[in-house]
C-alpha cells in the first residue's frame, strides 16, 4: 500500500528529486488581498450576463494590468539576483574553482538575502519581520542542537517551527494580517525543516548563516514559492551548462507568464460570465471550485516565472539542466485519472517535500498512519483553519479509499484500473486500451472531478476570504450539497471492506 507518496517513478530517474507541495503554501492569500477588486463588481455585473464583447475586454485588461504592475518589482529583483549569480559562478565539477570568480560567493548569498528582504517588504510591509524572526530562531536552534545532540535537528527545529506558527496565528498576529503572510511563512517553514532533516541524515552540513539566510529568503521563491531544496539553490552559483541557452530561458519565462495570466483571466472573468448564480447548484459549485483551482495555477505559473528568472532549472538530461522547472500540472487536475493523481500534480515541489520529510519519516508507524500524519503536517503548515483542515483530511481519506478500492478491483478483474497508471509491462489481463477498462477509468475520473467540485466549492470570493473561512461557512457549503461526497466516500470504503 504505497499510496500516492511512493510515486514519481517517471521523474526521479531524470533528476527531478534534486529539483524541487497538496497546496502550495496557501499562496492564494495573494488573491485574497489583491483579487477583491476584481470580484466585488462581478456579482452586480453578472446578475444578468453582460455582452461578451463588453465584459471580457474591460475585466481582462483591468485584471491583467493591475497584476503586471504589482508583480514587476519582484521580477526586477529576480533579474538582479540572476546577474549577481552569473558574476560569481564557478565550475560545476569544482576544478579550477577560483578561475572566473568575479565576486565572492558570500556577496552572492548576501545579495539573495537583501533582494529577498526587499521583496518581502514590498509585499508584506512590516509583517516580513515575522519571517525574519523565524529564520533567526531556526538557525540558532539548528546550531545549538547540532552541537549538543546531533541527529535531533529535524525533530527539534520542526517542532519549534510549528509552535511558532501556532503562536503567531493564535496570539501574536491579527487574523487578517497573518493571512497575508501565511503562504510565505509556509514556504519558509518548509525550507527550514528540510535543511534540519538533511543535516541529520548527513546529506548537508550545517550551512553558514549567510548561506542559510540566502536560501530561506531567495527572492525567486520567498513570495510565491515554491519550496526548493538547498541543493538546488546552491546550484545557482555553479557554472551554467552550455545547453542552457538564453533563448530557452526567455521562452520558458514567456510561456509560464502567459499561462499564469490566462489562468487569472479565466478565474476572475470568464467563469463568472459563463456560469451565473441562478444556475443549478452543482454548476455553481463547479464554477467556484474551478475558479479556485485556476487561481492556484496562476500562482503556480507565476512562481515558475520568478524562480526561473533567478536561474532555477528543472530536470537533467544528458548532464545538462533543462529550463523545465514545473510547479503544477493542470491537465492532470482538470482531467484527472484519480484523486491520487490530483494530489501528486497539484503542487509537485510540496508533494516531494511531504513525501520525503513527512511520509517516509512516519512510514515505520504504518502506511495509513503515515498518510494521516502527512495530511496533518500539511494542514498545520497551512495554518489553523477549519476549512483547510477539513478539505485536506477529506482529500486524504478520499484518496486512501480510492487507492485501496481501485487496487482491489484491479486484482479481482486483472485490469488496469488502479488509481495510478499501470506500467506497460504490468501483468494485468485487460490493458488500458480495453473498452471496459477505458469505461471504468472514465467513471472513476468523473467521480474524482465531482469530489474536487465538492471540496473546492467553499473557496469562493466572499468577505471571509481575507481572514480565512469559518467552520460554519464550510459546513454550510457542504450541507447545500447534502454532504453527498462524504457519503459516497464512506459508502465506497464500506463496500471495499465487504468485497
Amino acid at each position: 500500500m504505497d499510496m500516492m507518496y511512493d510515486t514519481f517513478d517517471d521523474m526521479e530517474g531524470d533528476g527531478y528529486d534534486v529539483m524541487y507541495p497538496d497546496d502550495m503554501a496557501d499562496m492564494e492569500a495573494w488573491m485574497a488581498e489583491h483579487g477583491e477588486d476584481y470580484f466585488d463588481t462581478q456579482a452586480e455585473q453578472l446578475a444578468t450576463r453582460a455582452p461578451l464583447w463588453e465584459y471580457l475586454p474591460s475585466c481582462g485588461s483591468e485584471t491583467l494590468m493591475q497584476t503586471l504592475v504589482y508583480v514587476y518589482p519582484l521580477l526586477g529583483l529576480c533579474f538582479l539576483f540572476n546577474m549577481c549569480c552569473r558574476l560569481q559562478q564557478t565550475s560545476r565539477n569544482g576544478e579550477n574553482e577560483e578561475e572566473g570568480v568575479t565576486i565572492p560567493r558570500e556577496v552572492a548569498h548576501m545579495t539573495s538575502v537583501l533582494t529577498g528582504l526587499v521583496a518581502c517588504h514590498i509585499f508584506f510591509q512590516s509583517l516580513f519581520l515575522y519571517l525574519v524572526l523565524l529564520l533567526l530562531l531556526a538557525y540558532t536552534l539548528l546550531l545549538l542542537v547540532h552541537r549538543v545532540s546531533p541527529g535531533y535537528c529535524g525533530l527539534v527545529v520542526s517542532s519549534v517551527t510549528v509552535m511558532y506558527i501556532i503562536t503567531c496565528e493564535l496570539f501574536l498576529v491579527e487574523t487578517e494580517k497573518w493571512h497575508k503572510i501565511r503562504g510565505a511563512q509556509m514556504v519558509l517553514s518548509m525550507k527550514i525543516i528540510s535543511v534540519a532533516f538533511d543535516v541529520d541524515t548527513g546529506h548537508l552540513g550545517v550551512p553558514r548563516v549567510w548561506e542559510f539566510a540566502g536560501y530561506c529568503l531567495h527572492v525567486g521563491t520567498v513570495i510565491f514559492g515554491p519550496w526548493v531544496p538547498y541543493k538546488q539553490y546552491n546550484a545557482l552559483f555553479l557554472k551554467q551548462d552550455e545547453g542552457r541557452g538564453i533563448f530557452s530561458w526567455l521562452l520558458k519565462m514567456f510561456f509560464s507568464l502567459v499561462l499564469s495570466l490566462f489562468c487569472l483571466f479565466w478565474s476572475t472573468c470568464c467563469l463568472h460570465w459563463l456560469i451565473l448564480e441562478h444556475f443549478h447548484k452543482w454548476f455553481v459549485a463547479y464554477r467556484d471550485a474551478q475558479s479556485y483551482r485556476f487561481s492556484h495555477y496562476f500562482i503556480s505559473y507565476l512562481s515558475e516565472v520568478t524562480a526561473t528568472m533567478t536561474g532555477m532549472t528543472g530536470t537533467v538530461s544528458n548532464g545538462d539542466s533543462q529550463w523545465d522547472f514545473a510547479v503544477a500540472r493542470p491537465c492532470h487536475i482538470e482531467v484527472p485519472r484519480s484523486l491520487v493523481e490530483v494530489v501528486t500534480h497539484w503542487n509537485l515541489p510540496m508533494h516531494y517535500w511531504l513525501k520525503t520529510y513527512v511520509f517516509k519519516t512516519a512510514r515505520p508507524l504504518g502506511n495509513f498512519t503515515a498518510i494521516l500524519l502527512t495530511y496533518a503536517a500539511s494542514s498545520v503548515l497551512h495554518g489553523l483553519n477549519f476549512q483547510l483542515a477539513a478539505v485536506l483530511f477529506s482529500l486524504g481519506f478520499y484518496s486512501y479509499v480510492e487507492y485501496v478500492f481501485r487496487g482491489k478491483l484491479a486484482r479481482i478483474f486483472s485490469a488496469c484500473i488502479k488509481a495510478k497508471k499501470c506500467k506497460p509491462e504490468c501483468e494485468h489481463t485487460y490493458k488500458a486500451s480495453h473498452p471496459y477498462v477505458i469505461s471504468t477509468n472514465l467513471v472513476f475520473a468523473s467521480l474524482a472531478l465531482a469530489h474536487l467540485t465538492y471540496l473546492g466549492l467553499m473557496f469562493d470570493s466572499s468577505d471571509q476570504e481575507e481572514t480565512g473561512y469559518t467552520m460554519q461557512h464550510t459546513l454550510r457549503k457542504w450541507s447545500n450539497l447534502g454532504f453527498v461526497s462524504h457519503w459516497v466516500a464512506l459508502g465506497t470504503f464500506i463496500f471495499h471492506l465487504l468485497i
